[in-house]
């Protein structure tokens, strides 16, 4: 048990570090209408220099499909996509993992009451 709280903290504060520092001189727009997402990157990032200005139609795609559309556009650049950018890719496997810690601890939990109260008869 003790075992899984440890490895679950590391993943946690893994995911909270902080992105390089590099990172910090490109400067981020992003404006979205429901009907086109724009995307406009600009600065500089491992020494090179980094520019770009993309217009989406986003007419009938839900939150998902766009912040999948915000991914890849800032991977083809070979930028990483900021964290305050991605909460739905975030959330939901965070949310997963949560409950699949919880599903073992009450499932530990259940078993272990069980080869106690045995021991007890």
């Amino acid at each position: 048990m003790k075992h899984l709280l440890i490895a679950l903290l590391t993943c946690i504060s893994l995911a909270a570090m902080p992105q390089r520092s590099a990172a910090s001189n490109l400067r981020t727009r992003i404006s979205d209408d429901n009907r086109t997402l724009s995307i406009q990157l600009d600065g500089n990032q491992g020494g090179r220099k980094i520019h770009l200005s993309e217009t989406f139609d986003v007419t009938g795609m839900n939150p998902v499909q766009k912040e999948f559309l915000k991914y890849r556009t800032f991977r083809s650049v070979g930028v990483f996509m900021p964290i305050r950018e991605m909460p739905w890719l975030i959330f939901g496997p965070l949310c997963l993992i949560i409950f699949s810690v919880s599903l073992l601890v009450v499932r530990y939990q259940t078993k272990h009451r069980g080869l106690t109260r045995a021991t007890l008869m």
